[in-house]
């Protein structure tokens, strides 16, 4: 599997204590999705003003929004997620800030392998999605403080 990580300076100009390296961020992702069938992944940083034009362009909702996902091909095995950390950093600062990047990696992830939900993870935690979603947010946690 191939992971790029794109606009990496949009995290430090944001939130500037961002302590997890890129490399940690790499290595957790290809040991918790080891067993997927991608080929090439781009997560890719961006502002608001660039998030809010593919939620409008995409899914019609003129607004900025967390992260977005997107197959590049059919069957999924290559893709890329887009993740807004000034967004982010709206709600969540320090440790909570680099918890929620991962978080955001992971959902954006299971978006792409086909999951889905109805509602927000504070509305529905017992949800199949976001059941999976902690427990590998727990395994890269681990993997990414080591």
């Amino acid at each position: 599997m191939q992971l790029e990580i794109l606009n990496k300076e949009l995290l430090s100009q944001v939130e500037k204590t961002f302590n997890i390296s890129f490399e940690d961020i790499s290595t957790g992702f290809k040991k918790i999705f080891e067993d997927t069938s991608f080929e090439y992944l781009n997560i890719v940083f961006v502002t608001p003003e660039y998030i809010q034009d593919l939620n409008k362009q995409y899914r019609d909702i003129d607004a900025p929004t967390d992260v977005l996902s997107f197959k590049i091909t059919e069957d999924g095995s290559k893709a890329e997620i887009y993740i807004c950390p000034k967004y982010v950093y709206l709600s969540f600062q320090g440790e909570e800030f680099e918890e929620e990047i991962l978080r955001l990696i992971i959902h954006g992830t299971l978006h792409i392998l086909g999951y889905d939900h109805r509602e927000s993870l504070n509305d529905s935690p017992s949800e199949e999605m976001f059941v999976i979603q902690e427990d590998l947010l727990l395994k890269y946690k681990k993997i990414c403080s080591s």
